[in-house]
């Protein structure tokens, strides 16, 4: 378990970079939509990382 975190976690900022590059091919609303799904994986994740240096 303690290695299956780190994987996952990996996992998402790598599919919320892949989001944020096919947002940016995509005009209009949907794109920046795309783009925004990213950015909220990429805080969530950075959320769960500091919350355990609290």
């Amino acid at each position: 378990m303690k290695t299956l975190k780190p994987i996952i976690l990996m996992a998402g900022f790598v599919a919320a970079i892949v989001l944020i590059f096919k947002g940016l091919r995509i005009n209009g609303s949907t794109g920046l939509l795309i783009m925004l799904l990213g950015l909220a994986i990429i805080l969530f994740e950075l959320y769960l990382y500091n919350k355990s240096y609290q």
